[in-house]
């Protein structure tokens, strides 16, 4: 699986994806408000932060997952969503998603 594969397989079925985007953007919300005025991003820059986030923390999981599924079949696709199935990793990530909390 490719990390862009990755990438829509979590979209399509993690379903805390939207938690995490909402807790990240408070935190770049309070971030902004401790800016000096002339220094606050507008909401453009606050959404790219925040899919910035989402694509870094995708990355870091993706690698782990990478290390430990030694996709050597003929269809590594379906290895990686076994492998998830059979671990219930997205279901740990959906419950990782919703207890995360930004400092």
């Amino acid at each position: 699986m490719t990390f862009k594969e990755f990438e829509e397989y979590l979209d399509a079925n993690l379903g805390s994806k939207r938690i995490f985007f909402e807790k990240a953007m408070d935190d770049q919300i309070r971030r902004n408000a401790r800016r000096q005025p002339a220094k606050r991003w507008n909401e453009a820059k606050l959404e790219r932060a925040v899919d910035r986030m989402w694509t870094d923390m995708a990355r870091s999981i993706y690698d782990k997952f990478k290390i430990t599924i030694k996709a050597k079949s003929s269809d590594p696709y379906q290895e990686w969503v076994e492998f998830f199935e059979k671990n219930d990793a997205i279901e740990n990530l959906d419950e990782m998603m919703t207890d995360l909390e930004f400092e």
